[in-house]
């Protein structure tokens, strides 16, 4: 993959400074046109290209109202009385989501207010949105939605069978923990919750954290390598681990603790194999070990993760018809990542303008053409008729976008990931190619009986 990147950020320096600086303002366009659509003056345009404190405030939802919904959040776990209804799909709030109170359906609007019974991981567990550093990260890694500790299917079945739509936050997660261990039935949420994030405190902060946070040292790699380093004794370096479960090995699972690691950015941190020793500091090699960790943290420090739909299932099918496909295209929720990926290329864009040696980021999607590449086709229409945006896409495809070729793994491997334009490339050959193999067998057996008609 680095080959590729490094020919790619030569290719660029290259490329004609026009076509160069007209993606640029093509992105710029695009922005000017999103605040126009939210009621906002232009005339903050390049402080919100600029500054990540102006563009969060404008694009970010989970900040309105000063974070609202997250306070209504703690305190109803914090209050072990409450009865209260909360519900994260609330941020549909159409006071903050003005594209979901003009385009989203009436039905789905209703049924999201209405009936308890469904969707009841999006309901209830903490989503997660985007965390790093959207100014100066290098690797975007933009993946699909937070998956649900216990099936959707599932859920939906004890909330309208067991609890009769009447459950409360605080019944799902004493559920949801007692299904992974029974012992944790009589804890209370808060509890769960901190067991479950590994939150030394419970406050508004901590679960804002949860959801997003726009720096270096609050990515998901990042706090699981802090846990890892300064929690875990000297034994746990000496284990061989596996990285994902495996009914036949009898070795310790390592994504069952460390999820991220294990899951995603193992081969990254070159700990494919499962041994951690290179990271034990209590081994002779402390120095080197001091040395690994301090690399494995700049790693994470040049990630950002980002999910273009925020709420927890395990079924978002975002492809389909139905919720996921609903609030994907007539929200602003899965818009903010967009914009924060083409905020990323037009600083990077900027910077090459004016001859400076920027890191090129590189933009990695998981389920590229059936989530995140609709909502940049509608998004690049949101434009003036002074701007022709046809290549646009596939301009950001040769340059900036990866895709990932497996819909199960979802880990950054030297297997798992291509350039979106030579994927298109290739998979338009192989189309082809699978064509024209059954065109020679069909023409091969049936080449009998084709001559035999000839002679009769």
């Amino acid at each position: 993959m680095s080959k590729k990147i490094i020919n790619n950020t030569a290719e660029i320096l290259n490329k004609n400074n026009d076509e160069l600086k007209n993606l640029k303002d093509i992105i710029k366009n695009l922005f000017e046109n999103a605040l126009i659509e939210k009621d906002e003056s232009v005339d903050i345009l390049d402080k919100v290209l600029k500054d990540k404190d102006e563009f969060l405030r404008i694009f970010n939802p989970w900040q309105k109202d000063e974070g609202k919904i997250i306070k209504k959040f703690v305190d109803n776990i914090n209050n072990s009385d409450s009865k209260k209804d909360f519900s994260w799909l609330d941020i549909l709030d159409e006071d903050i989501d003005k594209r979901w109170k003009k385009d989203a359906d009436e039905k789905f609007k209703k049924e999201i207010k209405e009936n308890k019974k469904k969707y009841t991981n999006m309901r209830y567990q903490i989503p997660t949105h985007f965390h790093g550093d959207i100014d100066n990260a290098v690797l975007f890694y933009c993946m699909e939605n937070p998956r649900g500790y216990v099936e959707d299917s599932d859920m939906d079945t004890w909330a309208e069978k067991q609890m009769l739509g009447k459950q409360t936050i605080d019944d799902y997660y004493k559920y949801t923990a007692e299904l992974r261990d029974e012992t944790w039935k009589n804890e209370t949420s808060q509890k769960i919750i901190k067991e479950r994030y590994n939150l030394n405190d419970f406050t508004p902060d901590s679960i804002e954290k949860i959801i997003y946070s726009n720096s270096k040292d609050e990515t998901p790699l990042r706090r699981e390598l802090e846990n890892m380093f300064f929690k875990e004794n000297k034994e746990f370096f000496e284990e061989e681990y596996i990285l994902k479960k495996n009914k036949n090995s009898k070795k310790p699972v390592l994504s069952e603790k460390y999820y991220y690691i294990a899951q995603y950015y193992a081969q990254l941190l070159d700990i494919n194999g499962g041994n951690l020793s290179k990271y034990n500091i209590k081994s002779e090699y402390k120095e080197k070990a001091k040395a690994e960790r301090e690399k494995a943290f700049k790693i994470s420090e040049k990630i950002c993760n980002v999910e273009i739909y925020p709420f927890s299932s395990s079924e978002p099918n975002l492809d389909k018809k139905g919720i996921g496909d609903t609030i994907l295209r007539y929200s602003d929720l899965s818009r903010l990542g967009v914009y924060i990926i083409l905020r990323r290329i037009y600083k990077y864009l900027e910077d090459l303008n004016e001859a400076k040696e920027p890191e090129k980021p590189v933009i990695i999607f998981r389920k590229y053409d059936s989530a995140w590449e609709k909502i940049l086709s509608e998004v690049k229409e949101n434009k003036s008729n002074d701007f022709n945006t046809d290549d646009f896409l596939e301009k950001l495809e040769e340059i900036f976008f990866y895709c990932q070729l497996s819909t199960q793994g979802g880990g950054i491997t030297s297997g798992n990931v291509i350039s979106v334009h030579d994927y298109k490339v290739l998979k338009d050959k192989y189309e082809k190619q699978k064509e024209l193999a059954f065109t020679e067998i069909l023409d091969l057996i049936t080449k009998g009986d084709t001559e035999k008609e000839q002679k009769d």
